[in-house]
């Protein structure tokens, strides 16, 4: 059974528990030894003439400045990546009505990284079983000219492409 407990909104803790008591004990140990160790912690009760009061213990590394690209527009890029289809698949089909081959397909995993006004700043191609250059170079053309959403901070996600023969 895993448990994950939220403690706060930089703290969350999981812990995978076994049904033996020495299992449980041995892994609540572990967890408490790691978060002792490391200066993370979570807010503990306690209780005084009938007065709850709380203490946040947090680290004392101070936090990066939050960056990339938000769940939220993340989907919506990737709604907009299938709306635009059609457009990154005539790159797999003039090729393919070049070779006039069946079993030419497969899959292109792309990375884009994108600036704060939506521009693709750099698209990478990170894994491709079509082992075809010319397919790679139409597809970072392709992406590099889309008009993506603003986004808060510039960030970087992954999107693939899988690539079939319709006939």
């Amino acid at each position: 059974m895993t448990r994950t407990t939220k403690c706060t909104m930089m703290c969350t803790t999981t812990r995978t528990t076994t049904r033996t008591t020495f299992g449980f004990l041995a892994v609540l140990l572990s967890a408490t030894a790691t978060l002792a160790a490391t200066g993370l912690g979570c807010a503990s009760g306690d209780t005084q003439a009938g007065e709850q009061r709380v203490r946040v213990v947090r680290s004392a590394e101070p936090t990066s400045e939050a960056g990339g690209i938000a769940p939220d527009k993340q989907a919506e890029i990737q709604l907009l990546l299938q709306q635009r289809e059609p457009s990154t698949t005539k790159c797999y089909s003039d090729v393919l009505n070049d070779k006039h081959d069946r079993a030419f397909k497969g899959t292109v995993a792309v990375i884009i990284s994108l600036e704060p006004s939506g521009q693709a700043s750099d698209v990478k191609i990170v894994n491709s079983t079509l082992n075809s250059p010319e397919v790679n170079e139409c597809l970072i053309e392709k992406l590099k000219g889309f008009e993506y959403p603003q986004i808060e901070h510039s960030g970087s996600m992954q999107y693939v492409y899988q690539f079939q023969p319709a006939y």
